[in-house]
């Protein structure tokens, strides 16, 4: 037998998904409805909660450009340690 083979697709077992870190955020994020918001709290080193400003903003980005329907963006609130994430519709401009 040689080292590559050719199979079937269904032949090659599925995938076995795992939840990452920010699957919660992402699935938060998705459940917004047009003109809601979601508040998420930045990372908090002596709790071990929340997330990192970059992580936010880059998962945020990645939902807003891959939806044909939403635009999701991040407003912070420093007085709060976090920000708001906000979704709209998306124009046809």
């Amino acid at each position: 037998m040689s080292a590559i083979e050719k199979v079937s697709i269904a032949d090659v077992p599925p995938r076995t998904s795992r939840r990452s870190k920010t699957s919660p955020l992402r699935e938060a994020i998705l459940e917004l409805k047009p003109e809601e918001a979601c508040f998420v709290q930045y990372h908090d080193g002596e709790s071990g909660e929340g997330y990192k400003r970059s992580t936010v903003a880059q998962v945020v980005g990645r939902l807003s450009k891959d939806s044909s329907e939403y635009r999701y963006s991040v407003r912070s609130d420093v007085s709060k340690n976090g920000c708001y994430i906000l979704c709209s519709v998306k124009s046809d401009d």
